[in-house]
């Protein structure tokens, strides 16, 4: 079970920076998908959700939640 929350933390974090790196493509392509045009700051703040997940998981393994 230990392997297996540190797979995921470090899923969210690699998931998170590319969020993050590559905003600009991705705040384009949900734009085409909602019809819209939506600002780079949606695709930031969705790396920082991310990037919060892994933290959230790292930290409640700590303290016994996923045993």
């Amino acid at each position: 079970m230990n392997t297996v929350v540190w797979l995921a933390a470090i899923l969210f974090v690699a998931v998170g920076a590319i969020f993050i790196l590559r905003r600009h493509d991705l705040a384009r392509a949900q734009s085409l998908v909602a019809g819209g045009r939506l600002g780079a700051g949606c695709a930031i703040a969705e790396g920082i959700l991310f990037l919060l997940m892994a933290i959230a998981a790292v930290v409640l393994h700590r303290y016994g939640w996923f045993d």
